[in-house]
């Protein structure tokens, strides 16, 4: 497991290092102190698993990060990490594609919850600012929907059944017998076929058409 934490406050994010490294037996963690890093890094490794995204950074803003990390490296899981409890933030970034927001106020075992929420493919959104639904950025008539997604082959349609599940690419492959990087193409593939931006919006549009109930 590999985690990516972009973080410009060194005392959260060591504190965050150990949090991850006691969560995850012998996982590495990476750290950058600014957007810019963070990229670089996800570039430079691009079997991370999951990001910690602080929400105020020095080179840019949180939010800003967050739309570029979802562009560049859509099957990336990014949990925002942040000082306000605002449902504003909460909601624009969940239209920029997180998939997860923590507040730092969070007690330890609720972001170890989380965290092991997102990780497995679902996402987190804190129990006192739930009572608004994120919005889907893509916004297309129930018709276009359903040709869109007629436009997917078997095996995506597959993945995408599973993603409507919760699972993660490691829990999808093992279930169809295929390797973890052949998932995150076709996760890759599905996510450009519906011209959306992450893997929540894909299960939110599948679930709404009924695909979570087809498959096992």
């Amino acid at each position: 497991m590999k985690f990516l934490i972009v973080e410009d406050h060194k005392i959260f994010s060591d504190g965050m290092k150990l949090f991850l490294a006691e969560l995850e037996e012998g996982a590495e963690v990476l750290e950058a102190a600014s957007a810019q890093d963070g990229l670089t890094l996800a570039e430079a490794h691009p079997d991370a698993d999951l990001v910690m995204l602080d929400i105020s950074l020095p080179d840019m803003d949180g939010c800003e990060a967050l739309q570029i990390f979802s562009q560049r490296f859509p099957t990336l899981p990014v949990i925002m990490l942040t000082a306000s409890e605002s449902r504003q933030h909460m909601n624009r970034c969940f239209d920029l594609g997180a998939s997860g927001y923590i507040p730092k106020s969070s007690k330890t075992d609720v972001m170890r919850a989380a965290i092991r929420l997102v990780m497995a493919g679902g996402v987190y959104l804190p129990p006192s600012m739930s009572g608004r639904r994120t919005r889907m950025r893509s916004v297309k008539s129930k018709t276009n929907q359903e040709q869109t997604l007629a436009n997917l082959t078997q095996r995506q349609t597959e993945v995408l059944q599973q993603l409507t599940k919760g699972r993660s690419n490691k829990q999808i492959a093992n279930h169809l017998g295929v390797s973890e990087a052949t998932v995150k193409v076709h996760v890759s593939a599905i996510l450009k076929t519906l011209g959306l931006n992450s893997r929540v919006e894909a299960a939110l549009m599948a679930q709404k058409e009924g695909f979570s109930s087809v498959g096992a």
